[in-house]
This record gives C-alpha cells, sequence and structure tokens, in this order.
C-alpha cells in the first residue's frame, strides 16, 4: 500500500503546495504511488512498458495515474498507440515529480559517510576550462565535495537538473536566464575569439570585421548561443552574416575541421590559447569582439539553503582566482540571479 506523502506547504518544506505542482487544490492527496506512476510512465514512455520495467500490475499502474492526473486537474501525457508522450505543459511537472521521488528515496537511504557527492553537470566550454584539474581542487578541500561530472547541452542540463538527475549545473547565463525555479550565481566570464589555422597565411592576426567575413567560417549551429552572439554582432554593424562552408555541434568539432582549411572559427579564449601554445592554430584580433559570455552555477530554487551550494561556488572562484562574492541580488521572477 502507498505510503500517503502530501503536498502541503504546512507538513512539508521541501514542497510548497499542491498548486507547484500544477494541481488544483481538490482536497485529494497525491501518493507515493502516484509520484512512481508518473515517472515510470514518462522514462518507459508507455504504461505497459512501465509496468514491466518495475514489475508493477499494469492495471493498478494505470489507475494511479489516472488518479493522479485528475487531482492535479491536467492531463499529462498523449496516449497513443506509439505510447504515452508527455505534454509540453506537463514536462515542468513530471520533472518536479521525478526530482521529488528521487529526494525522498535519499531521505530513506541516506548516504552520509564520506565527502558530499555532487553531480555537477556542465556545457562543454565549461569541461575544458575547470576540469580535470577542479575536481582534485574540490576532493582535497578543507570541506571535501566529490564531484561527478557530466558533460551535456544546455537544454539536457537543464532538464536533468529539474528532474532531479543532476544537483547543480555550470552554464552560460543566456542559455538559462529565462528558466523558472532556478538560482544563478555569477562566476567569471569568459571570451569567444576568432581562431584559423597556424598555417593560414590568408588571414592576418589583426583584421577589421569586413575584411574577416570575406573568409570562409566554420560556425557552430543556428542553435547555439556562440552562433546568435556573432550574428547578433555582425547585424549590428549593419553587414550580413556569413553562410557557413560547415556547421557543427561543438567548438572541438570545428577545431578538428580547421586544421589544414583556410576557415575561420570561434573558440572560448582558454581553448584556443592552450591550442595556440600548441603550435595548432592562431587566434585573431579584429575591430569587434563577441561580447563576454557570463558563467554561471545553477541550482533549484528548493535548493537555496543548501550550505553545499554555496561551497560549491566558493570552490570554483578559488580555483579560478577569483574575489569571494560579497552580496546577493534578487532578479525579478523567480528565477533569481546572484
Amino acid at each position: 500500500m502507498s505510503t500517503p506523502w502530501p503536498y502541503d506547504e504546512r507538513e512539508d518544506p521541501l514542497v510548497s503546495s499542491q498548486q507547484d505542482l500544477g494541481g488544483r487544490g481538490t482536497g485529494a492527496r497525491l501518493t507515493r504511488g502516484h509520484l512512481e506512476a508518473i515517472v515510470w510512465v514518462s522514462e518507459a514512455r508507455s504504461i505497459h512498458s512501465a509496468a514491466l520495467r518495475f514489475n508493477e500490475h499494469q492495471p493498478l499502474l494505470s489507475k494511479r495515474l489516472a488518479e493522479a492526473e485528475q487531482i492535479l486537474g491536467m492531463g499529462l501525457f498523449i496516449r497513443s498507440r506509439a505510447g504515452c508522450t508527455p505534454r509540453p505543459e506537463a514536462k515542468n511537472i513530471i520533472a518536479r515529480a521525478a526530482r521529488i521521488l528521487r529526494e525522498l528515496r535519499g531521505l530513506e537511504k541516506p548516504d552520509e559517510s564520506g565527502p558530499k557527492r555532487i553531480r555537477l553537470g556542465c556545457i562543454p566550454r565549461v569541461m575544458h576550462t575547470l576540469f580535470p584539474g577542479f575536481m582534485q581542487a574540490a576532493a582535497q578541500a578543507e570541506a571535501p565535495i566529490r564531484l561527478q561530472a557530466i558533460e551535456l547541452s544546455s537544454s539536457e542540463l537543464f532538464e536533468d537538473l529539474l528532474r532531479g538527475k543532476l544537483d547543480a549545473v555550470i552554464g552560460q547565463l543566456t542559455d538559462f536566464a529565462n528558466q523558472e525555479g532556478l538560482v544563478s550565481l555569477h562566476l567569471y566570464e569568459e571570451v569567444t575569439v576568432f581562431v584559423v589555422d597556424a598555417n593560414n597565411r590568408q588571414v592576418k592576426s589583426s583584421v577589421d570585421i569586413e575584411t574577416l567575413l570575406e573568409q570562409p567560417f566554420i560556425l557552430p549551429a543556428y542553435t547555439t548561443s556562440t552562433r546568435r552572439a556573432f550574428e547578433r554582432l555582425v547585424l549590428n554593424e549593419q553587414l550580413t552574416p556569413p553562410v557557413p562552408v560547415i556547421e557543427t555541434k561543438s567548438f572541438e568539432s570545428s577545431l578538428a575541421l580547421l586544421q589544414g582549411s583556410p576557415c575561420v572559427t570561434l573558440v572560448p579564449e582558454p581553448v584556443a590559447i592552450r591550442y595556440e601554445a600548441l603550435g595548432q592554430i592562431r587566434r585573431v584580433k579584429t575591430s569587434r569582439q563577441l561580447e563576454p559570455v557570463g558563467i554561471c552555477l545553477f541550482y533549484r530554487f528548493d535548493q537555496t539553503l543548501d550550505p553545499v551550494m554555496r561551497q560549491l561556488e566558493k570552490l570554483v572562484r578559488s580555483y579560478m582566482g577569483l574575489p569571494a562574492r560579497r552580496g546577493l541580488s534578487s532578479g525579478a521572477n523567480r528565477s533569481k540571479k546572484a
């Protein structure tokens, strides 16, 4: 029998209220069984597959899911012959249910032995700047933290953070600025620079932006913030953005394709400095540069009082040789900026 686990702000500090999960306050309470039904079906993509995977009776699982949707006052999945697809408007609710279920399991089996374990998601440019040295620094700190670093795209990081699969994320402010329910702590700024192959004689080390745009380009995909920032720079100069000869999903691919080519590409400056020192590329100064990228630590709003988040921020700042942050400033929305 499922243990009742009400979403009541007066009884449980972890979850403020049923309204936070999208409920209409009908008086009925969600139980752990309801949470499991929501999460299992979202992971298995069908009630039948969920019942098989988690060794549960299919009629009971279907009944619990229907009850959960009735309590919440909305359908969570689109049913079809292909299975159950989460409704776009229900994704945050499903993610919150997954996180709560994960945290409940953690309360039942607390692990207080050894250093605190943090699942830290990072965008690729952060992985190249901070790791692997930062993991060792965290393990050897006065209050050690055991990090599990996971590299994903910004959209994947956000989804996993909401679902509780990650404890924190280090990413670009522009990618997460409008996301509800997140706290952001500014860590440092990073510049994106133009680079060419070390043996490229067609492009001088210092050129105006108009001349540079005449060259062939390898650019990140249009969905990336780096590509959008580049096109804003070009349009602000009342110029036409170049059509890239190659589009890539990562700057690592861009660097690999740059070797021996006449192309220009964009990479984070710390990466450019490292590759330039190896004699593989050359940085190009232009009359206009891309705006610095704000790199922030993100975590969920319900983790605000967790001292480990502040400890993690302090470790990053110390590792980067940055001054300690003095105070906090709040954003206008529930997505806070510090």
